[in-house]
């Protein structure tokens, strides 16, 4: 859906300035508490400066865009998607939210393939990165 996108655990410290702008003009961008999470738990993996600066491009990301959109998925509801055991909790948030709604963008292969099977909109991150978006 354009206009839309799910920041789908983007691993942060990948992103460029030329990328986060580009998504920061969608019209609006969701995301979920687990998607934070997830960036949150990779961004501590990394070694310094790294966890500093990726910490730091979250913060401003968020503050910056106005319309990020925090939605929250129900465990419940992300454990009674029928991809659930294929996917685990926060994808199948992804999924249950998404569904005919979002357009995602993502670095998880395994989603995105899942996503275009099943003809949801869905862009490869490391596509953007290799058209130099």
């Amino acid at each position: 859906m354009l206009g839309t996108g799910i920041l789908a655990g983007l691993r942060l410290q990948k992103l460029n300035g030329k990328v986060l702008s580009k998504i920061a003009k969608f019209k609006k961008l969701v995301t979920t508490p687990n998607i934070l999470t997830e960036v949150n738990s990779l961004a501590n993996r990394l070694g310094e400066p790294e966890r500093s600066q990726c910490f730091t491009i979250l913060a401003q990301f968020s503050k910056n865009v106005a319309l990020l959109d925090e939605c929250y998925v129900k465990s419940l509801d992300a454990v009674n998607n029928d991809k659930f055991v294929k996917f685990g909790l926060t994808d199948s948030g992804i999924l249950t939210l998404s569904k005919g709604k979002y357009l995602v963008i993502t670095d998880d292969l395994k989603l995105a393939n899942y996503l275009q099977g099943v003809e949801n909109d869905v862009i490869k991150f490391n596509n953007i990165r290799s058209f130099n978006w």
